[in-house]
């Protein structure tokens, strides 16, 4: 995938910025982030065994831990199996930036909104407004890894008064 291709595949994930690595990294940093954001939207947990590092950590919104790719992936494919996860609707495309922090080293800062996501015992929670992080790292073969990945939600509560 070259030129046009990958800058059209960027555009349909919502992902800015990819524009500013090398050529030659662009696809594989491209693979990986596909890779990542299907594996979620189809609720494919084997599309994410080759995302993640042996090493990597993980944390989600709700404070679960994980470490490891087999962890990792382990845990999404109880989640994307879950009914209360799979309640909620995506209120639009996600939205994501990369940028480049070193010469390995790449930020995805990610934002996205669920509406209706069930809860656990009832209910369910109105609007989630979550952001993540997902730290990218070329590992030696010259494939992109996540190495270290963390979700949270907006909060709609406030402890200080200039809270945006």
């Amino acid at each position: 995938m070259n030129g046009p291709d990958l800058t059209e595949a960027a555009n349909r994930l919502g992902l800015e910025g990819l524009q500013a690595f090398p050529h030659t990294d662009r696809p594989r940093i491209l693979a990986t982030i596909s890779a990542l954001f299907l594996g979620f939207q189809q609720r494919d947990a084997d599309m994410l065994t080759d995302v993640y590092t042996s090493d990597a950590d993980w944390v989600n919104a709700f404070g679960s831990v994980k470490k490891g790719a087999a962890g990792i992936v382990e845990y999404l494919r109880g989640l994307f199996a879950d009914a209360n996860f799979n309640d909620g609707e995506l209120v639009a495309p996600p939205h994501s930036t990369i940028r480049q922090l070193t010469d390995g080293v790449a930020l995805v800062s990610t934002h996205l909104q669920v509406a209706r996501q069930g809860l656990v015992g009832g209910g369910f929670i109105p609007l989630r407004d979550n952001h993540s992080l997902h730290v990218l790292q070329r590992q030696h073969d010259g494939h992109w890894r996540v190495v270290s990945e963390m979700y949270m939600d907006a909060r709609t509560d406030r402890s200080y008064a200039n809270h945006s």
